[in-house]
This record gives structure tokens, sequence and C-alpha cells, in this order.
């Protein structure tokens, strides 16, 4: 018996989303970790069983075991944190964008109850000294969103030098105003920043 075509249709499902890879579900997990506890504190076994993935994945995946591993983590954070500047910078001025930059950070560190951190902070203040995938890793995401805010500056006008200076505040603050969050569990240091950095860009 021929099945009517409209019947064909309805039973058709819309293929579903693949599921993440071991090594997705590893640098998702690692970087989770080193947000709430930070990289000493974050064992393989945890980062195994947090992943769910089957033991041997991790040095298959990360041969340099858990230093290659952590900064893959640091990596895809900066990734996505660059997407948000990225995406928030293309819609506002500069000044407008970071002020809703701090705005995302401080929304989301009272909704996780000032659990999370910057996986980029933890490392550069507690490993990158000591381990140089970390210390480079680190290095990678803070040159990578100093250059993206002193692009969009010199695009408002602002002179070379002057742009790179205050995106070098810009992401000074920040960072410093997560660690003060964190250790005060408290949004203050984020609204004192973002007060002041909106005044500084909107000067002319």
């Amino acid at each position: 018996m021929r099945v009517a075509s409209g019947t064909r249709e309805s039973n058709t499902r819309a293929p579903s989303a693949p599921e993440p890879s071991t090594r997705d579900r590893l640098v998702s997990a690692t970087g989770r970790l080193l947000r709430q506890q930070g990289y000493a504190a974050t064992g393989l076994n945890q980062v195994m069983s947090e992943a769910n993935a089957p033991k041997g994945s991790m040095y298959f995946h990360f041969p340099g075991g858990k230093e290659e591993l952590a900064a893959a983590a640091v990596d895809r954070f900066a990734a996505r944190i660059t997407a948000n500047m990225t995406s928030l910078l293309a819609r506002r001025n500069v000044a407008d964008a970071i002020s809703g930059f701090f705005d995302l950070y401080i929304e989301h560190f009272e909704r996780t109850d000032f659990r999370d951190g910057c996986v980029v902070a933890t490392v550069a203040l507690d490993e990158a000294g000591t381990h140089e995938l970390l210390a480079d890793a680190a290095s990678r995401a803070l040159h990578t969103w100093v250059d993206l805010v002193a692009d969009a500056l010199e695009s408002e006008g602002r002179p070379h030098a002057e742009a790179h200076d205050l995106a070098t505040l810009v992401i000074a603050a920040l960072e410093g105003a997560i660690v003060m969050a964190k250790g005060e569990r408290s949004v203050e240091p984020f609204v004192a920043a973002r007060n002041s950095l909106q005044r500084i860009l909107a000067d002319d």
C-alpha cells in the first residue's frame, strides 16, 4: 500500500543537533570548573566526571595533559567573550557598548551568586608564572580584547596611541572588577568601573 505523500511528510522529523564530542565536553567542563574554582583545585577526575568522558580520552585529545586542556578552555572562553564584545560594539558606540558589557557581568554574577569568575583572570593570577601554555592563552585573550576595543575607538576618531591606552584601561578595569566582585560578593565594583568608564569614554 502506498503511503500518502502528506502522511509521509508529517512523519518526517527534523534532524536533531549533533551531540557534543568528547573533546567539546572536556573543554566545556574544564571552562566551568576554572571559572568556579581555579586551575589548582580542578582535578582531572572531576573534569572527566563533569564531562561524562571515558577514561583515557583526555590524553587522547590533549596529549599535553591538564595544562593543554585548560589552555583550550581559556581559548574557548576568550572566543565567546570576544563574540559578545564584537556584537555590542557593532550595535552601539564604544561608551555604551562597554557599559552594556559591564551590565552583562552584573547580571551574570547576581544570577550565579558570584560563583563564576573569568577564566582568563583566574589563570593569569594563579598559574601564568609557572605554566607557559596558560600564560600564552591568557595573553592571547587579553591582547585580543584590547585590540578589539582599540579598533572601535579608532573608528570613532581617537588617535591610535590614545585608543590603545583607553582600551587597556577598559580591559584592566573589567578584570579588576571581576576579581573584586568575587572577593566582596558585590556588584559594586562593576557599577563603579562602568560609571567611571562611561564618563571617560564619552569625553570628547
